[in-house]
């Protein structure tokens, strides 16, 4: 079954916890933290894990769009984060960071954006538990898919296939009817769900839109 990540920086925060309550049937709640720096944006903060692990037991993946992470893992990890992903641009020394997250008890993931090269994944894949591919530019909700970014996350699939690991590929960036079907045919088995294919419902339908991208399978793909 595919694992469905509604990003909470698109949920109604004057009606938080109603929104937290009616995405409860999700596999894990992503968090996008950004500084400014690395994307021009801000959001979200360690408070709000600590604020979501009180009424909720989903896991959180925290998404780290920051340019120093290093000096922020440990805070989010106290805070209750479950899966730490720095984006692989920013990383100086990769297998440190990674091995740093898993020494805190924690599941390691890097993030990488629409026009990186793949040539280091090869590299790092044993302290790898996700790969999140972005297939916009990081930043912003509501923007389209990049071309090509299906190819990207095949290709993904196949190098980690060739080392016989377990590692979750996440696809964040217009994940919606039209588009995750092919992302998960490449090979994607997370869907972070944001303002396209999740938000954009009324309250009362998220548990039925999470249940249908969670029951994509190869019968119902488009071609």
């Amino acid at each position: 079954m595919i694992k469905v990540a509604p990003s909470i920086m698109c949920a109604d925060f004057l009606e938080l916890k109603a929104e937290l309550l009616a995405l409860g049937s999700a596999d894990q709640f992503h968090i996008d933290v950004m500084d400014g720096h690395f994307v021009p944006n801000f959001s979200l903060n360690s408070s709000i894990i600590t604020k979501i692990k009180q009424i909720s037991s989903v896991p959180i993946d925290v998404h780290l769009m920051m340019d120093n992470p290093d000096e922020h893992i440990k805070a989010f990890a106290d805070a209750g984060a479950d899966i730490i992903i720095p984006h692989i641009e920013v990383m100086k020394h990769p297998n440190r960071t990674l091995s740093y997250i898993k020494s805190l008890g924690k599941k390691a993931g890097v993030s990488i954006n629409p026009a990186t090269d793949l040539s280091s994944i090869p590299y790092i894949i044993d302290n790898l538990d996700t790969i999140c591919v972005m297939t916009v530019d990081p930043g912003f909700a509501g923007q389209k898919m990049l071309p090509n970014m299906a190819q990207k996350v095949a290709q993904i699939n196949e190098i980690i296939k060739k080392t016989n690991k377990t590692v979750d590929i996440m696809v964040d960036g217009q994940i919606m009817e039209e588009t995750a079907p092919l992302l998960v045919k490449s090979g994607a088995n997370v869907l972070v769900m944001g303002s396209s294919g999740l938000f954009n419902h009324p309250r009362n339908e998220y548990a039925e839109v999470i249940s249908k991208f969670q029951h994509i399978d190869e019968k119902n793909l488009k071609n």
